[in-house]
């Protein structure tokens, strides 16, 4: 699969017309039935599941602080309200996700934030190796094999000094992060009895002080 550098992306974006997205071809596995499911739920989505998933939004941002970022990329971005609060600090902004119709939904009302948006699947992120110093990624993740895959996808696209700041459903088996031999990948929140919120800041390998903190590695 081809990866591309921000340059590309710019062209693209420039090539684009403000009612399309950029379509990766997606590998065949299961994923057909996710995507069938959300696009089902997009029109939905927000009003369902905002209000929850702004309480998420604010702890994320709680954890960036004041940070900027030449390129930050939100996987699994649904219809774009985190990126939407974070495009205006990043000098290019990435929306990915599995549902064209939860792209078409994000993209309406935010074109003038020039984000781009890209369908494509979380284990193969078409974007060359160590590109990205901002990564987010919100309510997508569940222990096991796909947090293998995605963590792994993630890690790769984020530069020597980038901010990974990622949430997990069920969390219990620490054995993958482990394997990821990552240093300073910290808890820094609970969001509910299944969802867990982590930090991997490549630049200073800590965090803030937090009484929930507890390092991984």
């Amino acid at each position: 699969m081809e990866r591309l550098g921000p340059a590309t992306w710019l062209t693209r974006k420039v090539q684009c017309a403000p009612e399309q997205y950029i379509d990766i071809p997606l590998p065949a596995k299961d994923t057909e039935t996710i995507t069938k499911w959300y696009d089902a739920l997009s029109r939905s989505y927000d009003e369902l599941y905002g209000e929850e998933q702004d309480r998420k939004h604010v702890r994320v941002l709680q954890v960036i602080g004041k940070r900027e970022f030449n390129m930050i990329v939100d996987v699994g971005c649904g219809t774009g309200k985190l990126l939407e609060l974070i495009a205006p600090r990043s000098k290019l902004a990435l929306g990915i996700d599995l549902s064209v119709e939860m792209l078409r939904k994000g993209k309406q009302g935010k074109t003038s934030l020039g984000i781009q948006w890209i369908r494509a699947d979380a284990s193969h992120l078409p974007l060359q190796d160590r590109i990205v110093d901002g990564v987010t990624s919100v309510s997508m993740t569940e222990s096991g094999r796909v947090l293998d895959e995605h963590f792994s996808e993630i890690s790769r696209i984020a530069s020597e000094n980038a901010l990974m700041v990622m949430t997990i459903f069920g969390v219990k088996d620490r054995t993958s992060w482990r394997q990821a031999k990552e240093r300073g990948i910290e808890l820094v929140a609970t969001l509910s009895n299944r969802e867990q919120l982590y930090l991997l800041d490549r630049a200073n390998h800590r965090v803030r002080a937090s009484p929930e903190s507890s390092a991984l590695v």
